[in-house]
């Protein structure tokens, strides 16, 4: 074995443990042979059906790889996620123009490219900078793992164009994946901030609710082997309205709250009707609802109003939160639900949990099918013409929504192709992981979700006649009324942690305070010219008494975890917390997001008192 791999495996080992076990034992692949370039380098070309393919320029690897970083900003960006690492030309030219603080990953699908590279190339410098991190092959937990805490780095993806030219599929995959996964994470941040407190809210004045209803679980396993038909809103739905119509008796029809209503309207009744967004514009799709035998499921967390304006029967979701779990420890198991962000996960989640097979999607577009956001009937369809007027037409609203997000082009289900964007790829994304053969995408058009069966509608046919699924459904309630607590006792056990609550309450407030100031004095101690140490030692204890006494409230530091999950995912993730961090010493940011996390802790107190006596109220009546 030639020099370089000696020097280059021992630089791998140091910090690509997996890489180099993997490159160990890898062998060579025949399809990968080396020639020399004009300019003296080395250069792998790759034998593919069409001919062989060079990863690098045959003439100077060396110059391409300079004009290749030359398209790119150091200064702009401080994550470069790199798509093929070849022999690594373009990877050292990338390494000597970056920040010293900037992270540079590279994603390479062949185990024998690299061992090749690290026979030919003397790569141990680049291999050995603390900035490389080198995936081989990733799994999307791997991927994951890399990516974790940096939601917040400014992001640049580099397509290395030798390596695409050999598998534009994997990469293309790959960047859809990594980009899926960062943008996952803005959207987790902005969603605790947009709606922790309103979770919060609605769970305590829904607790009587919630105490007084059967839970969903009630329904789970009894409807084993019964086909299931999924209703979202996507805009093709009106194409599959005769395909539910024709099943409705030999399926278990699920509506989501968007689709429930188009439903009625064309005079079917869904069995099931899932709704689990906590704004109040989703309680507005039950408005004028006339009742009837459908079985509202329902998430603790929705507009308390859904469960005014809804008239029919209701079962609840167990909490998701299980910051949150001691309420559903008081009122009995109500039975868990999957969550993908979208309701329609949750539908087709508790349709798997009925134990129904086949899952049949319908109106589950996860695109802009027609230039439309939802389906015409809806109440967010609806919406469009309340809010348009003569120089804001609706045909510049839907615009307005297609355009409210950077486009996505991906392959159609009809379609050659269709307009979606990064939010629905999240959903999209959800339901190809589910690997699923149960699964069945009915839509009539849409987003194309690999891994899952597409199957026009008019080529289902479930056999089985009039299966009485309202009879079963009733079945299931009268035995879950059965078995069901005294609501009386349950309501008092949850009061009783509502006031043990309040007590500890009573005792953390100015503990925080104290920990709150502790912190600011603490970073004009560290950023001083000079530190006195004894007094950073004082401060430092005096934090980890009040960490200490948090951790000692058992009635308490649930629900403290749950209101502050926005700071705590703030600071996991790497969010800057206010102006001056990043210029910031390392021990002056340190104190900096102690503060953070205090204030976070000591505003979530005063939210809690709040819900608490919400919840008291509501349990009360």
């Amino acid at each position: 074995m030639t020099e370089p791999f000696t020097t280059n495996m021992e630089a791998l080992a140091r910090r690509h443990g997996r890489v180099h076990d993997a490159v160990l034992e890898a062998g060579d692949d025949p399809c990968i042979r080396v020639i020399g370039a004009r300019s003296g380098g080395p250069v792998p070309e790759v034998l593919l059906e069409g001919g062989a393919v060079s990863v690098h320029s045959k003439y100077d690897p060396v110059r391409e790889a300079a004009r290749f970083i030359d398209g790119v900003d150091p200064a702009g960006f401080n994550l470069f996620i790199v798509f093929g690492f070849g022999f690594g030309y373009h990877i050292n030219e990338l390494l000597a123009r970056v920040a010293r603080d900037a992270v540079v990953l590279v994603l390479e699908r062949s185990t024998a490219m690299v061992r090749s590279a690290l026979i030919h190339m003397d790569l141990a410098k680049a291999l050995g900078d603390e900035r490389l991190h080198l995936l081989v092959d990733p799994t999307e937990d791997g991927l994951a793992d890399i990516l974790r805490g940096k939601s917040t780095y400014r992001v640049s993806f580099l397509t290395h164009r030798g390596s695409f030219q050999i598998s534009p599929a994997y990469y293309s995959n790959l960047h859809r994946i990594a980009k899926s996964y960062l943008s996952a994470k803005e959207v987790n941040i902005a969603t605790l901030a947009k709606f922790e407190r309103t979770w919060g809210a609605n769970i305590a004045r829904n607790a009587g609710v919630f105490v007084d209803s059967p839970g969903a679980g009630a329904f789970y396993g009894r409807f084993e082997g019964v086909p299931a038909i999924v209703a979202a809103a996507g805009p093709s739905l009106s194409e599959s309205i005769e395909f539910i119509r024709k099943h409705a008796e030999c399926a278990v029809i699920v509506a989501v709250d968007t689709s429930y209503r188009i439903l009625r309207r064309h005079g079917i009744e869904p069995h099931f009707c899932v709704s689990v967004d906590p704004q109040l514009v989703n309680a507005r799709y039950f408005e004028g609802d006339r009742g009837g035998r459908t079985v509202l499921i329902a998430d603790p967390t929705v507009h308390p109003s859904v469960f005014r304006l809804f008239r029919g029967r209701r079962a609840l979701a167990g909490m998701a939160f299980p910051m949150l779990k001691w309420i559903e420890e008081a009122a009995g198991a109500k039975g868990e639900l999957a969550y993908g962000g979208s309701v329609s996960t949750n539908a087709y989640d508790f349709a798997r949990r009925l134990g129904a097979s086949p899952v049949v999607l319908v109106g589950q577009d996860l695109a802009f099918t027609g230039g439309l956001a939802h389906a015409r009937g809806s109440y967010l369809d609806e919406q469009v013409f309340l809010r348009t007027r003569r120089f804001y037409t609706p045909l510049m609203f839907n615009r307005f929504q297609l355009t409210a997000l950077p486009a996505i082009r991906v392959r159609g289900i009809r379609s050659a192709a269709v307009h979606t964007n990064q939010k629905m790829m999240i959903f999209l994304s959800w339901f190809e992981k589910r690997n699923d053969p149960d699964l069945v995408n009915a839509t009539f058009d849409g987003a194309c979700i690999k891994g899952v069966r597409h199957s026009p509608a008019d080529e289902l046919s479930f056999a089985g006649g009039n299966l009485d699924i309202f009879g079963k459904i009733d079945e299931a309630l009268a035995l879950a009324a059965d078995a069901f607590a005294d609501p009386v006792e349950v309501r008092r056990a949850i009061r009783r942690r509502c006031e043990a609550m309040i007590g500890e309450l009573d005792t953390l407030v100015p503990l925080l305070e104290r920990a709150v100031r502790n912190s600011e004095e603490l970073r004009s101690v560290v950023s001083g010219e000079k530190r006195d140490r004894s007094k950073m030692e004082y401060l430092l204890k005096k934090l980890a008494e009040a960490d200490r006494t948090i951790e000692s409230l058992d009635a308490l530091k649930d629900m403290i975890s749950f209101t502050a999950q926005r700071v705590i995912h703030t600071i996991t993730e790497g969010y800057e917390i206010g102006d001056g961090e990043d210029a910031a010493a390392d021990d002056e940011r340190v104190a900096m997001r102690s503060r953070f996390l205090y204030m976070g802790f000591l505003e979530g107190s005063a939210f809690i008192r709040k819900v608490i006596e919400k919840m008291s109220t509501a349990l009360s009546g």
